[in-house]
């Protein structure tokens, strides 16, 4: 692995973990992604409240 800032490369060692475990930590820590699409709609839809003084309002 090239490491910044440095010539020549740096050995990493990382532990070996089994497939099934892989598979069962995946399955575990789904919950903990989010689509980054939705995330953006819902700081959008959030950002716009009908209170805020940027947004134009229609006549009544």
């Amino acid at each position: 692995m090239a490491h910044q800032g440095r010539p020549g490369f740096a050995r990493i060692r990382t532990p070996y973990v089994a497939d099934a475990d892989a598979a069962r930590i995946a399955n575990d820590t789904t919950h903990l992604t989010r689509d980054p699409a939705e995330l953006l709609e819902e700081l959008a839809v959030s950002a716009m409240r009908v209170d805020d003084p940027f947004t134009k309002r229609e006549a009544a």
